[in-house]
């Protein structure tokens, strides 16, 4: 089977093909041009000996008066027969064939022809070379043609897909330099079909990281609240794709502070409208301030009208009351718990609430199956939220961070102060990737305690 990239020329080149063509037809133009020619001189022949034949039977009978001319030969090896030039009848002329023989003397007389046999064959040969010049000249076209054909249809092919058409496959058929031009523009046409996927995809995806980093910005709150005696702050790692997670920070009148943070399934920009959607009915109807189950269940409900089959967004809310010290705690569908450590007995918690993900379930089944927990924070309690990128960091094997190695990183670094504590995790993550790049969004929010 040939290769596409084979460049070989593969049976006879332009050159052999023009002389082989070239050859055989004026072979045969050649060999009808002798046959013609013998058959031609053949039949002068014959006619000529007819002619004197007759003409000299019918002059020697008729025994006209002649002169004869000054020249005479003797013919050799024609028995002594002497030939000479005569004229008779007015000037016409005739040639005078005499010989003796036992004393007995015969002449005939044999009429000349107005055209010397010799002149009626350079007439023929004459047409005959007209006729092979013709004739070579009608192969050189032909033979041409076969050449010039093919090249203009590839000239064709060139301009179509010179004006941007490189899906466009050459139409020439033949063998030898033909069949390998056409392979290579062919070849051309499929490198510059790809470039310009490249190209359009390049660009494309120029664009997603652009539309990327708008949408990000909108998502992202500008800020972490600063609530008296606790430390809210955040950490966000970026990745190159195009994603709908977000988190945010509601502030109500009371004095309380509700932290979120959202996944959204899926990547592109269905995902980051579907994000945008949901922070901001999550938002507006959080700041309410009203019961927390009651505002997930009317967001579910109107987020699912709103969302394509398919999509869905899960949430983790903290609603922090400083006056209480406490925090209470619904999960929507999200798989990575919250996570509390209690300074006092220097344990870690994990905290997951039931609850299905926004916008998968029209309303019952969401309804029933939402949990709210309420938690006592103490001085030096820390609280930490995350999406799924921490947990699904990949390392140059392609295993992941977990959640095992990610929960026992917050408990090493708990105790430590928000800077310090935020700048371990991002080292955990760092470590394990050991340089890959990190292809998921990652967000950490940690709430700290630190007094009464």
């Amino acid at each position: 089977m040939a290769r596409s990239n084979d460049v070989r020329v593969k049976g006879l080149g332009l050159g052999a093909r023009f002389a082989l063509a070239m050859t055989v037809a004026l072979a045969v133009v050649m060999v009808a041009a002798g046959y013609w020619i013998h058959s031609s001189a053949d039949n002068l022949a014959a006619k000529g000996r007819d002619f004197a034949l007759a003409g000299g039977i019918e002059l020697t009978l008729d025994d006209p008066d002649y002169e004869r001319e000054i020249t005479g030969w003797l013919v050799p090896g024609f028995h002594g027969v002497q030939v000479f030039n005569v004229t008779y009848g007015g000037g016409k002329k005739a040639l005078l064939y005499r010989t003796e023989r036992n004393g007995r003397k015969t002449e005939w007389l044999v009429p000349l022809e107005k055209e010397s046999l010799g002149s009626k064959l350079a007439k023929v040969i004459g047409i005959i070379i007209l006729l092979v010049i013709l004739a070579g000249a009608g192969v050189s076209m032909f033979v041409a043609g076969q050449v010039t054909g093919p090249l203009r249809r590839i000239v064709d092919d060139i301009r179509q897909i010179a004006r941007g058409n490189f899906g466009h496959r050459t139409r020439a058929k033949g063998g030898g330099e033909i069949a390998l031009l056409a392979r290579a523009i062919d070849r051309m046409g499929a490198d510059l079909e790809g470039a310009r996927e490249s190209e359009l995809e390049l660009n494309m995806r120029e664009r997603e990281l652009e539309l990327a980093s708008g949408v990000r910005e909108a998502l992202m709150p500008f800020g972490t609240p600063d609530l008296a005696g606790y430390d809210i702050r955040s950490s966000h790692l970026p990745s190159g794709e195009l994603l709908g997670d977000f988190y945010d920070f509601i502030e109500l009148e009371d004095g309380r502070v509700g932290v979120l943070i959202c996944d959204v399934s899926g990547t592109g920009v269905p995902a980051a409208l579907v994000g945008a959607t949901a922070r901001a009915y999550l938002a507006a109807e959080l700041a309410r301030g009203g019961d927390v189950a009651e505002s997930f269940k009317q967001v579910n409900r109107t987020l699912q009208q709103d969302v394509r089959r398919g999509m869905y967004v899960t949430a983790f809310y903290v609603l922090v009351d400083p006056h209480q010290a406490t925090a209470q705690v619904v999960c929507s569908g999200h798989k990575v718990p919250l996570l509390h450590y209690r300074a006092a007995e220097k344990k870690l918690r994990k905290v997951h609430p039931g609850g299905l993900a926004l916008g998968f379930d029209k309303g019952p089944v969401f309804d029933r199956s939402l949990e709210v927990v309420e938690l006592d924070l103490a001085v030096g309690d820390r609280l930490m939220l995350s999406n799924q990128g921490p947990v699904q960091v990949p390392n140059k094997a392609g295993e992941e961070l977990g959640e095992a190695q990610w929960f026992r990183a917050f408990g090493r670094a708990a105790s430590l102060p928000t800077p310090k504590f935020l700048r371990a995790l991002r080292a955990c993550i760092d470590d394990f990737a050991d340089g890959e790049p990190i292809p998921f969004d990652v967000s950490i929010i940690t709430v700290l305690r630190e007094s009464d």
